[in-house]
């Protein structure tokens, strides 16, 4: 709901990971999300440097003509959120029930259905 709602709305959605670039495909297709996301916006382990070296990130604003201090990464785990930081980039830390990294996160909800609500 959170992703397709975001999508809706206009914003440019990327992933970022550590697994192939093609199984990302395939299980954003397999979840129903694939139209959420521009093929290219998807960037696998063959793509970037792995988090949390910010290179994916750096990518993708590049891509999009955007400053990392206007994107916001979210994730649920450290790595996410240090890349995050590390770009310059807002931090959202999701699908952990506390936060044991506040240090790298702006923002915290306990999963997406939280943050979805956060941001309407």
């Amino acid at each position: 709901e959170l992703v397709r709602d975001l999508a809706a709305r206009g914003f440019r959605l990327g992933v970022l990971t550590r697994n192939a670039q093609e199984l990302a495909h395939i299980t954003l297709k397999a979840i129903g999300l694939d139209q959420c996301f521009a093929p290219q916006d998807v960037l696998g382990r063959e793509n970037a440097a792995h988090k949390p070296d910010p290179d994916g990130l750096l990518q993708l604003a590049q891509a999009w003509a955007v400053a990392p201090s206007d994107m916001v990464m979210v994730g649920d785990y450290r790595f996410d959120l240090a890349c995050g930081r590390a770009a310059g980039s807002k931090t959202v830390l999701v699908n952990v029930p506390d936060n044991p990294w506040p240090e790298l996160t702006d923002w915290h909800a306990k999963d997406c259905a939280e943050l979805h609500q956060l941001l309407n």
